[in-house]
């Protein structure tokens, strides 16, 4: 109960917790799969994150060991916890644009709500009772948001909480949604905040420095600068045919339409840690999944219905827009909402 008090007390900080399982001398190999595996479990039932908890094995000081059958992969288990301590001011980094994305999708959500409210209201009479009988069916308001603007139900607010907060208002006062401003934080989910991503320092470098994108070394404060746009007429390839797109939005980093019209591609910064930690060669199997996606608590029938859904081109393994989808539909689940029958056509990833 003292340890669970301890890990729950840090709550919202899961991705900062690191555990060391120290003096693993003492006890030989086969009894070391043992305590690992049972804390393990134990950890799983206290930390409440995809991600399975990293675990650094080893004996942390300088007396000889006690079982030495141990000895190499207390070694590597150290080699990596040191790199790991290096490696913090690029994960402060990271957790700083995961939380500001996160920021940016709840405002986005909430002007969706706010301009959907406004719309029901009526022109002249009745406005009082209107706006009653959409505070007390707001589980519907949300639906009808979440389905309309295709958005994740992890990203909405707290439903009791919210209607408190709108009884103090009155709608028909709310502004109207300005689909520009929507665009422009589409633009910094899909665009800008994977380029920063990009900009941060890959991993630590022994030899004392760490690049960037370039070869520039990080000596001072991180500065993002875009790259430059080439300068080629608009809808005309370099061959000097006419491919523009009918639709297109006008991007100012020169990505295409239709890249952006992913309905989660603004989920793609958020997991992209995740998916480079368990990732080989660009695709997530099932076993390296398996813990990420466990951990989550969800029953294995469901878990096998968002494989199922999230393998698109069924090749048995997920790249990371297919990653990214499997994540989204586990949120979804562990907030109460139902596994579709079939995937939206928004949610499926570009190219399947």
């Amino acid at each position: 109960d003292e340890f669970r008090n301890a890990i729950e007390s840090l709550k919202g900080n899961d991705d900062k917790i690191r555990c060391i399982l120290n003096k693993a001398d003492q006890v030989d190999r086969q009894k070391l799969m043992r305590v690992y595996g049972a804390l393990m479990w134990s950890l799983g039932k206290v930390v409440k994150s995809p991600e399975a908890l990293r675990i650094y094995v080893g004996s942390f000081w300088d007396q000889p060991l006690m079982f030495d059958d141990n000895a190499q992969l207390f070694e590597m288990e150290e080699k990596d916890l040191m790199k790991d301590l290096k490696e913090l001011p690029r994960n402060s980094a990271v957790r700083k644009i995961n939380e500001l994305v996160k920021r940016v999708r709840l405002c986005k959500v909430h002007a969706y709500i706010i301009s959907y409210l406004k719309e029901q209201m009526p022109s002249f009479m009745g406005k009082a009772k209107k706006q009653t009988e959409l505070i007390e069916g707001l589980p519907a308001v949300f639906r009808s948001v979440m389905k309309k603007f295709c958005l994740a139900p992890g990203d909405f607010p707290d439903m009791h909480d919210f209607q408190e907060k709108l009884r103090e208002h009155d709608f028909s006062k709310f502004n109207t949604l300005k689909q520009r401003l929507i665009d422009d934080a589409e633009t910094v989910l899909g665009n800008d905040f994977p380029r920063l991503m990009e900009a941060l320092p890959r991993s630590y470098d022994p030899s004392g420095t760490q690049s960037l994108n370039g070869g520039r070394e990080l000596g001072g404060p991180l500065v993002y600068e875009a790259p430059p746009v080439p300068q080629q007429p608009r809808g005309v390839s370099k061959s000097g045919e006419d491919d523009s797109n009918p639709w297109d939005d006008g991007n100012p980093f020169g990505t295409p339409a239709a890249a952006s019209e992913w309905g989660l591609s603004e989920y793609v910064p958020t997991y992209t840690p995740q998916f480079n930690s368990v990732q080989k060669n660009g695709f997530v199997t099932g076993a390296a999944a398996r813990g990420i996606m466990g951990n989550s608590g969800l029953a294995n029938a469901i878990l096998r219905k968002i494989w199922e859904l999230s393998d698109v081109d069924k090749d048995g393994q997920l790249d990371l827009n297919e990653f990214v989808l499997a994540m989204v539909l586990i949120e979804g689940a562990k907030n109460g909402e139902e596994i579709p029958p079939q995937l939206d056509p928004a949610m499926i990833p570009p190219g399947k």
